[in-house]
């Protein structure tokens, strides 16, 4: 077999290349995870001496991921499982039996105990982080590195696979720009752009097609590998499309279902509530919007007060649009409103998982937009969300130091008339990011139905 036939063009010339580090970033579909994989595979097979060591940071992500790309890589090169090679699950390990060359999976959580399997009279030759997103810092990365450098006379390399993050403050993104500087790295940069497109699949072109269609600069990111920074609002505005308040009835479309999703106030922050549908169009709409801001108001509505105000809104809406709802979201962190809901209506609204950060909940809200599949009803109720929309940055500083958060400051609506929502009979003087939370814990909680991967 040629390895020439198994890898893009684009890995020519890194592929038998032993510097000691290699870093391969890229957009989606680069097929670098694929190459590194044959890599592994082929030192393994013709190198008398030379283990491995794959990680990813935590050891639950290993089985459907590297272990699974291993096997594939050997399947690739003419291996027969039980023949050529031997693979267990615990402990997870591939070893190879014309040398006894192993291949050892950890994670950074479990990595100790890894350590202590490994057989000694093999050298780990070859260390493989992939998803290096999913680690914290580089001094961790360094630490595993010397661990398997220590007592090597021989040839070493570690290898790095990711995705470059947008931000340009990340660490990994300020490591690989120190890392290029040194005679010992090699920096291979790739896209799907150099990859035969048989091997990508119609489906996949045509999705990146779309996504440069609609969004540009995000398509940059994910699909090109680019570094596009975290500057000004943080949603693209042409990625929404807002359509006349009557466009669903005038255009003889259908509602199929609806959505409810709350983002729970505080004494001082708005509670929202919107109501999303999907179409006979395949568009899904932002219908309607209860909003209720107490900020600097005497006298504040109690969780016994908007849990009847919501429930009302959602009973308008079912009987306006003729449909039942399939999903109802709200904060995991709203437990008083909740708890309401179902003390006063036996409503039992699902508390969506935020995952690991803010940054990544907003990302997978960018990743629905850059569908082009979203439209918003241009009514009276729906005009808090354009304008808090519009005013979504990210706080002053927190992107420099790689840990980017929205700006949640209350902002007054200056030199224009407060804001009125008519489900809450009541007028709003302040806005700041409610609607956009509520927008992210509707996406974050049907990522499935909306087309995202997780």
């Amino acid at each position: 077999m040629k390895i020439s036939s198994q890898i893009a063009p684009s890995f020519y010339r890194t592929f038998n290349s032993h510097k000691m580090h290699q870093i391969y970033k890229g957009g989606r579909g680069s097929t670098k995870t694929s190459m590194i994989s044959l890599k592994i595979v082929y030192n393994c097979l013709n190198e008398s001496n030379c283990s491995v060591v794959i990680l990813r940071k935590h050891q639950n992500q290993l089985r459907k991921s590297v272990y699974k790309e291993i096997k594939r890589a050997c399947t690739r090169m003419g291996l027969v499982e039980n023949i050529h090679y031997i693979s267990t699950v615990s402990p997870m390990e591939i070893k190879f039996s014309q040398n006894g060359n192993t291949i050892y999976f950890a994670g950074g959580d479990d990595f100790e105990t890894v350590k202590g399997t490994i057989d000694e009279n093999k050298l780990i030759k070859i260390v493989w982080f992939e998803e290096l997103t999913g680690w914290d810092n580089s001094e961790d990365i360094d630490q595993i590195v010397a661990t398997f450098t220590r007592g090597n006379n021989d040839w070493f390399m570690a290898l790095y696979s990711y995705n470059p993050p947008k931000n340009k403050y990340d660490w990994i993104n300020k490591w690989c720009d120190s890392m290029k500087l040194r005679d010992d790295c090699l920096v291979s940069e790739t896209d799907y752009r150099t990859v035969p497109e048989n091997w990508l699949g119609k489906m996949f072109i045509e999705e990146a097609d779309r996504m440069k269609k609609f969004d540009n600069k995000r398509f940059r990111w994910i699909y090109l590998g680019e570094v596009i920074g975290m500057e000004g609002m943080i949603y693209n505005p042409e990625t929404i499309e807002y359509v006349d308040k009557d466009y669903i009835s005038k255009n003889n479309l259908r509602v199929l279902y609806l959505d409810f999703s709350v983002d729970g106030g505080h004494q001082t922050s708005a509670t929202t509530c919107g109501c999303y549908g999907l179409a006979s169009d395949g568009y899904w709409y932002l219908l309607d919007t209860y909003y209720y801001s107490p900020h600097e108001k005497p006298k504040k509505r109690a969780p016994s007060e908007l849990s009847k105000d919501i429930f009302n809104f959602e009973i308008a809406m079912i009987k306006k649009w003729k449909v039942g709802e399939d999903q109802e979201t709200i904060d995991s962190a709203e437990g008083a409103l909740r708890n309401q809901l179902y003390t006063d209506y036996g409503k039992r609204f699902h508390p969506v998982n935020k995952g690991k950060s803010k940054e990544e909940l907003i990302d997978y809200s960018q990743a629905f937009l850059a569908k082009g599949k979203f439209r918003i009803l241009d009514n009276n109720n729906n005009k808090i969300f354009k304008k808090e929309n519009e005013n979504y940055m990210w706080k002053e500083g927190t992107v420099e130091k790689g840990k980017p958060e929205p700006d949640k400051t209350e902002k007054e609506f200056i030199g224009e008339e407060p804001y009125y929502n008519s489900w809450a009979n009541d007028y709003s003087y302040y806005y700041a990011d409610h609607t956009q939370d509520d927008f992210q814990y509707w996406v974050k909680d049907n990522l499935s139905k909306l087309g995202i991967k997780e």
